[in-house]
């Protein structure tokens, strides 16, 4: 899928680079002069006796040659199993996130991290300087624990304030170019990627309830996978967190690091999700061989980090992108997609339609203006819904009370919900589940990660999840009324609920996203 590739033709280009520098404020620039020769050089430790296996090697004779995969559609199971790989891994941990937070669950996982460096485990961690701006000198001081190495992608020199916005704006070209993947990979065995990065956020733990998929995997698929961390972990834009921040501004030592983080535990005792870590089972089902695993063959997406700093240089095919067109291409009976940012182009509606046209029936789920966390995606959006409608495409839009009910048995009081997951369903047998959305910044701009999956029983699985989500109670289905306007429709217990505007918006913001789609930024949203 190709997306146009020119934003700017109608704005100056300082106007325009002003306005993306608002829209992605956050980003990141500059990055230090350094050496990446002089980096210490690793790759993935692989322990073919970790815990996380032996339990499985029954199993697996039995599924030679394949891989196994165990989706994770709900925050708290995708937190516990994170948790579940770093308690169980022996020798190495390797993390690759957009976004890592320093909240309640960000801080469960630095301290099992930590707990695993303690015990001899190697734990490197690379984070996008966008999405993790990392600022705290204690990052730096953890890093001097020998077990732990931390590297930033892409980063800017300056950590805050107005010097680092000039520092985005002067080299946009780069900066506007983040690595997007979400990968976690135990011992070279076990493997999480998805669409979740790791905060309260993305883990169903603050009033936003992100609608989300990851997929716990082990088997042939993960030497790829850890073979991808290594590249980027390589890379020369990865670069060490002690060049960015000096460990010797922070007040805490590694001893009261710990300490600290014991007492935060202890703090949390009665919480939710120390409350779910007392009480899981999951990490003994993982070293059992019990966790419920789906066998079937599997092929890594990726897109190589070149994409960042060498993209000039680098054709359309080399994007992973062209492998989900080509995916895409290949349906003969149905695809499904979850996507929570959905700006198709000319050329994306063209290919939906097309398959549409081959008698392939299009069902696609994106989030609605009421439950979108990026407002500007939505303005790229809503002009290509009537073209997509007219080919046949199926539409619909997260409602923002979708999932409430089941997560009110975690958590108090009410909820937003928001669309985050990132997959497909392409006829009864492949599946993909990962990092990118279908939009120009995950196609173009971004790095992205995704597992393309060949197996009967995850994608029946993910085509249940699907219609649960596009169920009334769930989303809005988006329709032609009899005068060829737009027709939001939800068919509930209660009756049918039907507008003839987004719903669960004010005129004011429909104003406001109305004047934001004037803008020629599609390739950048």
């Amino acid at each position: 899928m190709t997306y146009p590739t020119s934003a700017m033709t109608a704005l100056p280009k300082l106007v325009a680079i002003l306005v993306l520098s608002t829209l992605f404020a956050s980003g990141c620039q500059s990055a230090p002069p350094y050496d990446p020769q002089q980096r210490p050089e690793s790759t993935t430790l692989v322990n073919t006796d970790s815990p996380l296996v032996t339990g499985l090697r029954s199993r697996e004779a039995a599924h030679e040659g394949q891989s196994g995969f165990y989706l994770l559609h709900d925050g708290l199971s995708a937190f516990l199993a994170r948790i579940a790989l770093i308690e169980n891994a022996q020798t190495s941990l390797d993390l690759q996130y957009y976004i890592f937070t320093h909240d309640v669950t960000g801080r469960i996982i630095i301290s099992r991290l930590l707990s695993a460096a303690d015990r001899g485990v190697r734990v490197r961690v690379l984070v996008d300087d966008m999405g993790t701006q990392l600022h705290n000198p204690l990052v730096a001081r953890l890093d001097q624990h020998p077990n732990i190495e931390i590297r930033v992608f892409n980063p800017v020199a300056s950590r805050n304030g107005a010097a680092r916005n000039w520092e985005i704006l002067k080299e946009f070209s780069r900066t506007n170019h983040r690595m997007h993947n979400k990968l976690m990979v135990a011992d070279g065995v076990a493997i999480i990627t998805g669409g979740r990065n790791l905060g309260d956020l993305y883990f169903s733990s603050t009033n936003i309830d992100f609608q989300d998929i990851d997929i716990l995997a082990v088997g042939p698929i993960v030497p790829p996978a850890s073979g991808s961390f290594d590249e980027y972990w390589a890379y020369p834009a990865s670069v060490p967190v002690h060049l960015l921040l000096n460990a010797e501004d922070s007040d805490t030592d590694l001893a009261t690091l710990r300490q600290n983080l014991s007492d935060f535990l202890e703090e949390q005792k009665n919480s939710e999700f120390i409350n779910a870590l007392r009480t899981s089972t999951l990490s003994e089902a993982m070293k059992d061989g019990n966790v419920p695993f789906h066998w079937g063959n599997a092929s890594l997406l990726v897109d190589t980090p070149k994409k960042v700093l060498e993209h000039a240089d680098l054709h359309a095919s080399f994007y992973l992108g062209a492998d989900l067109k080509t995916i895409l291409e290949s349906s003969r009976d149905r695809v499904k997609i979850s996507t929570a940012y959905f700006v198709p182009g000319d050329k994306g509606v063209a290919l939906f339609n097309s398959l549409e046209e081959r008698d392939v029936s299009v069902q696609i789920l994106t989030n609605s203006l009421s439950t979108t966390d990026v407002a500007i995606v939505h303005s790229g959006y809503m002009d290509y819904r009537k073209p997509l409608l007219k080919g046949g495409v199926e539409l619909w839009e997260l409602r923002s009370t979708a999932g409430q009910h089941k997560r009110m048995h975690w958590f108090k009081g009410r909820s937003r919900a928001s669309l985050h997951a990132k997959t497909m369903v392409i006829d009864d047998r492949l599946s993909v589940v990962g990092s990118v959305n279908l939009d120009a910044r995950s196609i173009l701009q971004n790095t992205e990660i995704a597992l393309l999956i060949d197996s009967p029983a995850i994608n029946q699985e993910l085509s249940d999840i699907f219609d649960r989500w596009v169920a009334g109670d769930s989303a809005w289905s988006v329709r032609f009324d009899d005068q060829g306007d737009l027709r939001w429709t939800a068919d509930t217990a209660q009756g049918r609920l039907e507008e003839d505007h987004d719903p669960e918006t004010s005129a004011w913001s429909r104003f406001k996203i109305w004047l934001l789609s004037w803008l020629p930024i599609d390739s950048q949203i």
